[in-house]
């Protein structure tokens, strides 16, 4: 079966309850990725207004470099996007140490907003995103070429 990177609702659903929050098919987007049948990673993409775009990320296992890349992609170079915003709940030390290592930095805090906590809304923008280039933009080109 192996690693495959799907575009679904149910890839939505699962990051949704991995948040405890909600999706909505018609207002979002989903990318997930699969092994062996098993989601193990997936994003929603939503509130996109032509200049920014929120997203949703949750993680169960290892994340493969073209999905990565593709993950990036979809916002900067498909939505033409010059941020990426994603929230993260104050209390959850494993969401904000991903976001940081994917090179989001802290722009706001809404004190008080969420039941455990602040809401910390992390952006990057297209400039300081390191897997539009190099290793990580190779792949999506290489399974372009093979599809």
């Amino acid at each position: 079966m192996g690693w495959n990177i799907v575009c679904s609702a149910e890839i939505g659903h699962w990051v949704a309850q991995q948040n405890s929050g909600g999706y909505h098919e018609a207002q979002s987007q989903a990318l997930g990725l699969v092994k062996d049948g098993e989601i193990v990673a997936g994003v929603i993409y939503e509130n996109w207004n032509k200049k920014s775009i929120f997203c949703h990320i949750a993680i169960t296992g290892k994340m493969t470099a073209q999905y990565l890349a593709i993950i990036f992609d979809y916002p900067f170079n498909q939505c033409g996007v010059d941020k990426i915003v994603v929230p993260v709940v104050s209390d959850n030390a494993k969401s904000i140490k991903l976001v940081e290592n994917m090179g989001f930095s802290e722009e706001c805090r809404l004190r008080d907003a969420s039941p455990t906590g602040d809401i910390i809304f992390y952006t990057l923008l297209r400039k300081n995103c390191r897997f539009l280039e190099g290793k990580y933009h190779g792949k999506i080109s290489i399974s372009t070429r093979n599809t």
